[in-house]
């Protein structure tokens, strides 16, 4: 009966593993999406200024 538990725990990690992966996936591409938009914004400022001041 234990093993038969065992067995059960360990497919059932598995199964949410493979069901959360994908989601995983979408989360680290929106958050490297975000950080390149961020990044644009912030170089994008200072250059701004720059031609203000001259």
């Amino acid at each position: 009966m234990n093993k038969l538990i065992e067995h059960i725990k360990k497919v059932a990690i598995e199964d949410t593993r493979l069901f959360f992966e994908p989601l995983a996936a979408v989360k680290r591409l929106i958050r490297r999406v975000a950080t390149a938009i961020a990044s644009r914004i912030r170089r994008s400022k200072p250059n701004d200024k720059k031609d203000d001041d001259q």
